[in-house]
């Protein structure tokens, strides 16, 4: 029998230990390749290398930006996220990680993970979110500043977490490309965008020389850290067409999952229509994919009239389907023109008992030329139009994805010792979707969350710089 000991409420000899000497501190990085951009620039921001016993924590690192406009519009769903369409982060010519629609996965992933009191509070004010409604805030004509976190960035993404080591010999470079206007925001008319005042703000840690000493007696000199990333691959889905099968290309050491989604090609950079977060199903029936001439998952996912086992299936992959603590962005239904929200399912002049959709399900937009879809499936013009002005032209799809997990369920995928996904290397991965009735194009894309492996080698003889390895 094993000896008894106390609860921790009743222990009081434990106390919390040292840390070893180090201080942190704050620094400003200003862009490196202008000081003023346009829509569909390329922002560069290169952080310093070569700094003795210092460290970058990637948690704490947020991009800050004035935005300056000569019309007012709104931000989609992700607010200003919405500006960035890629993202890429790089090192002695290696690259890190590069998201194309990074913006689409960042509305994606915000609708799957952030809650609602987030959305209206905190991310109100520093990027531009609402809480309750399918758009994000209204900016008025001027400059206003956002500060944005960088979420999906790998550095941020360790298993576990780890500080980024700031003294190899070649630096690490960010490049954010901006999308257009007429993606990023909605407007009445073009807002004639502009940014300036854009700088990384990061947090550092300095060791003394003998904590740094403890470090490297730890280490040899060699930092390898494990960081998950992602990369997009796309397709397009014909009017009319019921079935897709489409090469992806992702090749990766461990593909965790791929999280896909659907946009009507036709409000894809219109200026007077949402075109990030506009999700809909394209009326899919089911779907699954093809690695190595091996079905994932064995049986095909069938989404469903409510959507319910797709639904299921994108929670097991972002493992969240029994954590009723953390809320997600997903819709209910819709409210009217007088302040549509999440959860409601009151509509100006529609019959609530036939407004009862479910915004995950949404099959398409008003005026996308989408026909598919039962009738509680599909709104009215006057159900879906803007909240402010009641355009029905300018009404969203939905916030429908879907996602597969691609992990063997040895790690709960946080882990920093095991690579439990799926090797797509030299395979074949493709998407099989089965669609039904659809009278309008739509865009298809595809994101492979993937382990990516960083190598510092800062021993004797060691290079100094990183490596990475996919």
């Amino acid at each position: 029998m094993s000896a008894e000991v106390f609860s921790e409420s009743l222990s009081f000899a434990s106390l919390k230990r040292r840390a070893t000497s180090a201080r942190s501190f704050r620094v400003r990085i200003p862009s490196s390749n202008s000081t003023s951009f346009v829509p569909e620039n390329t922002i560069v921001i290169d952080l310093p290398a070569n700094l003795q016993n210092q460290y970058f924590n990637m948690n704490q690192l947020y991009i800050k930006m004035t935005v300056t406009s000569t019309a007012a519009y709104t931000l989609d769903r992700c607010g200003a996220l919405g500006f960035i369409r890629r993202l890429q982060i790089s090192t002695a010519g290696a690259q890190i990680c590069d998201i194309n629609n990074y913006n689409v996965l960042a509305c994606a992933m915000i609708d799957t993970s952030a809650d609602p009191s987030w959305l209206g509070s905190f991310g109100k004010t520093l990027i531009g979110t609402i809480g309750d409604a399918l758009t994000g805030a209204q900016i008025p004509i001027g400059s206003t500043t956002f500060c944005i976190p960088l979420v999906l960035n790998p550095l941020a993404q360790t298993t576990p977490h780890r500080m980024i080591p700031a003294f190899g010999l070649a630096g690490l470079q960010i490049r954010l490309t901006l999308d257009s206007e007429a993606n990023a925001v909605k407007a009445a008319e073009a807002p004639g965008l502009s940014f300036s005042g854009v700088e990384c703000v990061a947090y550092m840690t300095e060791l003394s020389a003998a904590s740094q000493a403890l470090v490297n007696g730890a280490t040899g000199g060699k930092y390898n850290i494990l960081a998950t990333s992602w990369m997009q691959s796309g397709a397009t889905l014909a009017a009319g067409v019921n079935s897709v099968t489409a090469n992806l290309g992702f090749s990766v050491s461990s593909c965790e999952r791929i999280v896909s989604c659907a946009r009507p090609s036709g409000q894809i950079n219109s200026q007077n229509l949402y075109s990030l977060g506009n999700r809909g199903t394209a009326g899919l029936q089911e779907y699954s994919y093809l690695i190595a001439n091996e079905q994932f998952p064995a049986r095909p996912i069938l989404v469903g009239d409510r959507g319910a086992e797709s639904l299921a299936e994108l929670m097991v992959a972002n493992h969240s389907l029994v954590d009723f603590s953390r809320g997600g962005a997903f819709a209910s239904g819709y409210q009217g023109v007088a302040g549509r929200g999440y959860g409601q399912t009151q509509f100006s002049g529609v019959d609530p008992a036939a407004a009862k959709a479910d915004a995950f399900m949404l099959v398409g937009a008003v005026g996308s030329g989408s026909t598919a879809g039962s009738a509680a499936q599909l709104l009215t013009a006057a159900a879906l139009g803007d909240p402010v002005t009641g355009d029905a032209t300018a009404s969203d799809v939905g916030t429908y994805q879907n996602s597969v997990e691609m992990e063997s369920g040895i790690s709960d995928g946080k882990s920093n010792v095991i690579y439990s996904g799926i090797s797509t290397i030299a395979s074949t991965v493709q998407w099989r979707g089965i669609y039904g009735a659809h009278a309008s194009a739509f865009d298809l894309d595809f994101f492979c969350q993937f382990t990516v492996l960083l190598s510092l080698d800062t021993s004797a003889g060691g290079s100094g710089v990183w490596s990475v390895s996919v």
